[in-house]
């Protein structure tokens, strides 16, 4: 069954969980993201503000490790 991923500006901690639940479960479903989902995710990594876009990447690298490469920039990532 294909999910839609919508793209959002994150406003909350519960909306990061969200997306962190979402990636986690396309990862165990797909051992991938799919294009849309890095994109969705990426975009709203862009115009989060630092302290959820933090949170998103502690989030991602404590509970869904294999999916980091998709949010770090070359030479880096926080």
């Amino acid at each position: 069954m294909a999910r839609t991923i919508s793209v959002l500006k994150w406003e909350s901690e519960q909306e990061v969980e969200n997306a962190v639940h979402d990636v986690k479960a396309e990862m165990d479903e797909r051992g991938e993201l799919s294009k849309d989902t890095e994109r969705a995710m990426q975009h709203s990594l862009l115009v989060a503000g630092p302290d959820l876009t933090n949170h998103f990447l502690r989030r991602i690298r404590e509970q869904v490790p294999d999916a980091l490469h998709y949010f770090e920039e070359e030479g880096g990532g926080t």
